[in-house]
């Protein structure tokens, strides 16, 4: 009898077992199609990464090209300590959006008492985190690769995949090239992109993610600073929360991956039949030399 509570929700046949290897696939059908890997540690081992790495951006383009998915990235607050630096000086490029992780209907912490201040003062043990919100930062930016290299691996990435809002198409810029020859000194990549996300703020999934995320927070007076609040979830809430709840969550997006520490590993859902692609990506993988690095 296993053990794992993981391993017994999420052991499949020998058939599949072999056809999905590094990753396990749930056997029962939590509202969606479930599936997990393993890491040695976070952030994980450079190879491990590497892998990963290559296997969501071969996993993205898929989406994309055969479900016409657009991919969303976020990145929670509390796991950028060890790369603050890079982290800040990215992002006046990047100019991340900050929001909300939520627990499935937790509140929010509470503040710290007095009786917490005065001991820390003196000298007592006191984590400012405890008492802080899970915030996160979306990043809309068209370069994958790019925020996987730089954030991935830090325990607190994740990507939502839904269908492309029109209204959060940037008009074009009329004369652009003309303009480009005649101010040449102007940063127009940089304007561009500032354009850009200011109409991604017209994103329709924002406010969506508020009213189906936000229930119980709306009387907060952080409620309304909130660009948007997204579901923060390990693998044991597919088998833990009502259907109604999980129904809630792909209202928003058809598929998303989590880096997981209450999990040690990723995990992949999907309301979309994946699993044959994920076959097929594993299996080009493996022809190109490129199994899952042995620990």
């Amino acid at each position: 009898m296993p053990t794992n509570p993981r391993e017994s929700r999420l052991s499949p046949a020998t058939s599949r077992k072999d056809a999905l290897h590094p990753f396990l696939a749930s056997p029962e059908m939590p509202g969606c199609e479930l599936y997990w890997i393993s890491v040695s540690t976070f952030p994980p081992a450079g190879a491990e990464r590497d892998w990963l790495t290559d296997f969501i951006l071969r996993l993205h383009k898929h989406l994309a090209e055969q479900h016409g998915l657009r991919g969303e990235f976020f990145l929670q607050q509390k796991s950028i300590a060890r790369i603050e630096k890079r982290f800040r000086k990215l992002a006046l490029d990047l100019l991340p959006k900050l929001g909300l992780a939520r627990r499935p209907n937790a509140p929010l912490p509470p503040p710290p008492t007095t009786e917490q201040l005065r001991a820390a003062v003196k000298g007592e043990p006191f984590d400012i985190t405890d008492h802080m919100p899970d915030y996160c930062y979306w990043f809309h930016s068209p370069n994958l690769e790019m925020l996987l290299t730089e954030f991935f691996g830090q325990s607190g990435s994740l990507m939502f995949y839904l269908k492309p809002d029109p209204a959060t198409e940037p008009p074009e810029i009329p004369y652009l090239k003309e303009f480009e020859e005649l101010f040449p000194a102007i940063p127009w990549d940089k304007a561009i992109a500032m354009m850009q996300a200011g109409f991604a703020m017209k994103d329709g999934f924002l406010q969506k993610s508020k009213q189906l995320f936000g229930e119980g927070l709306q009387q907060e007076p952080e409620y309304e600073g909130y660009a948007y609040i997204v579901p923060l979830l390990s693998t044991a809430d597919f088998f833990n929360q009502p259907e109604t709840e999980r129904k809630k969550w792909f209202e928003l997006f058809d598929v998303f991956w989590r880096e997981s520490p209450a999990d040690k590993g990723i995990y992949i859902a999907s309301k979309l039949p994946v699993e044959k692609a994920l076959q097929q990506i594993l299996e080009s993988m493996k022809e190109e030399g490129k199994p899952y690095p042995k620990r």
